[in-house]
């Protein structure tokens, strides 16, 4: 119990950070916008991967806003990490390194109960 507790204050926090980093002049209604994502009405592309123009990267930078350094922050992954891309990390991308994500920002919005499509500790 306590640890749903502290996701639904997680997944909060992350849905305050990724409001604040819309597009100032129109507010996003986060719920919506991902009802209108999985609904198609909201195009977000159909390649469904992790490459910069793949579907989960327009989904999060240029439809909610985020910039890369909100998700990149960590210089690298455990060993045992699960990471789709691992085998192209460090990775660089505009000449620059992209920092590793921490599965536990994914996990904020991505859970059983939150706004986002579940990934993670579905019932």
């Amino acid at each position: 119990m306590k640890q749903l507790k502290l996701m639904a204050i997680l997944a909060t926090a992350l849905l305050v950070c990724a409001s604040a980093a819309t597009a100032e002049d129109k507010p996003m209604n986060l719920r919506k916008t991902a009802e209108g994502i999985r609904a198609g009405t909201v195009n977000v592309g159909k390649a469904y991967n992790l490459a910069e123009e793949g579907r989960f990267h327009q989904i999060h930078t240029e439809t909610l806003g985020i910039k890369c350094g909100g998700c990149h922050t960590n210089d690298s992954y455990p060993a045992d990490y699960l990471y789709l891309r691992k085998p192209e990390f460090p990775h660089q991308y505009q000449g620059e390194k992209v920092k590793a994500v921490e599965r536990a920002k994914c996990i904020g919005c991505h859970s059983e109960g939150n706004v986002a499509t579940v990934f993670y500790n579905r019932k």
